[in-house]
């Protein structure tokens, strides 16, 4: 049997019909009130989804009642405890090493750097005397975010370590933060399958401006494939690869790295998870893959077939896509879009009239979190990013907002 742990941001997922051939054999932990869908044979609830102890303890039971033979986790937060859980059951797939590396944001960075990839200045931090200590040696801007965090939560860009937000000194406190160097440039991703110690496809793509911290001002962001002529692309493949090399082998890896290209033409590592990017990425792949790269990794890692050649064929042949997303407000939404934008696919409404994103739902919000996504294609880079900003004015002049008192309409 197969025990899929379930982040609530993954409820919905058609895991029953990816892994058709072991429909009915489905384990699951997730958390209360989060409906995993058809096929699972039981499914374990714990009140609390990042209590890591709950959660273990969850499938332990699963797993003494079972004859569970795989673990799957497609979250990030999922990432080491399903690592933990093989390493226990003897069961294949990527072993806690490996998974803590692609966690861990400073032994992340010390592989990586003896590995010869270029990394940031960097710090591990349990006290806000680190943080000075570290500006003291490299000035200018810092930013200080979560050593194991996801979709820019609890990242902060400071100038002076009197900049820090309470929430971040929080974490600090806790002792699980890092320090490092502000780096300017385009802001990349790849996005990359490997398996048995080989490449398989590595998908290479530029975010908009802002990248992952667009959401800070509001604005919309996403990314964009690069052209396989485009200088950069060899050379973000080749330094994806170096990295998968630099850091713990798995028996299979689909990786989300991110990089800095500086205006001196350097590629520097941001940093590299050990899953498939969040949402919207997700959509543009499949239309660069020809499926779902969570149900292709979800067979991948459940040793189920898989048609890598289709794959690849597919890759190869994909026209140029974007991804993009709407984020929240602060407030309350008033009126969602009736039709998509011209030009889209995929358009998804992910909100309704009425929905309230303010306060502490607001402050809280992820890089990943969004109101309507969608994808464009097009046959050049140029019509391509034109065409992102023009379903992006008229996405955001369909949505209507409430907002808190002070917020720009």
């Amino acid at each position: 049997m197969i025990l899929i742990l379930i982040s609530p941001r993954n409820a919905g997922l058609p895991f029953a019909e990816w892994l058709g051939e072991e429909a009915g054999r489905l384990l699951a932990v997730t958390a209360h009130g989060t409906d995993p869908g058809p096929g699972f044979r039981d499914v374990r609830t714990v009140p609390d989804y990042f209590d890591d102890a709950s959660v273990h303890e969850a499938a332990r039971l699963l797993c003494a009642e079972h004859d569970v033979t795989r673990v799957l986790a497609l979250a990030e937060v999922d990432v080491e405890r399903a690592a933990r859980l093989r390493e226990e059951l003897g069961l294949p797939g990527q072993r806690p090493p490996s998974a803590h590396a692609y966690r861990d944001k400073v032994r992340m960075k010390e592989l990586a750097a003896a590995g010869g990839i270029r990394v940031p200045a960097f710090a591990p931090v349990t006290s806000l005397a680190d943080v000075e200590a570290f500006m003291a040696v490299h000035p200018g801007p810092a930013v200080v975010k979560p050593r194991g965090g996801s979709g820019s939560t609890g990242v902060s860009v400071v100038g002076s370590p009197g900049d820090v937000a309470a929430d971040v000194a929080a974490g600090i406190a806790s002792g699980g933060m890092e320090v490092e160097e502000y780096v300017a440039g385009r802001f990349c991703h790849v996005d990359a399958l490997h398996m048995g110690g080989e490449p398989v496809v590595s998908v290479p793509s530029v975010y908009t401006d802002g990248g992952c911290l667009s959401h800070w001002t509001d604005s919309g962001n996403g990314s964009w494939t690069l052209p396989s002529d485009d200088p950069l692309y060899d050379r973000l493949v080749a330094e994806t690869w170096r990295l998968v090399g630099a850091l713990p082998a798995a028996p299979s890896l689909f990786v989300h790295a991110e990089f800095f290209v500086t205006d001196a033409d350097e590629i520097v590592l941001c940093e590299v998870a050990g899953r498939v990017g969040g949402t919207p990425i997700p959509a543009m792949l499949e239309a660069v893959l020809g499926l779902d790269p969570r149900r292709l990794w979800a067979r991948i890692e459940c040793g189920l077939p898989v048609d890598l050649d289709t794959v690849r064929d597919h890759a190869r042949s994909a026209p140029l896509v974007a991804n993009f997303g709407l984020p929240p407000r602060n407030g309350r939404i008033t009126r969602v879009p009736l039709e998509p934008p011209a030009g889209t696919r995929d358009f998804t409404v992910l909100a309704e009239a009425g929905e309230d994103w303010g306060g502490a739902r607001y402050r809280a919000r992820k890089s990943g979190d969004f109101v309507a996504t969608w994808l464009v294609t097009a046959p050049t880079a140029g019509e391509l990013l034109a065409l992102v900003a023009k379903t992006e004015a008229e996405a955001e002049a369909a949505f209507g907002w409430d907002l808190v008192p002070g917020e720009a309409s």
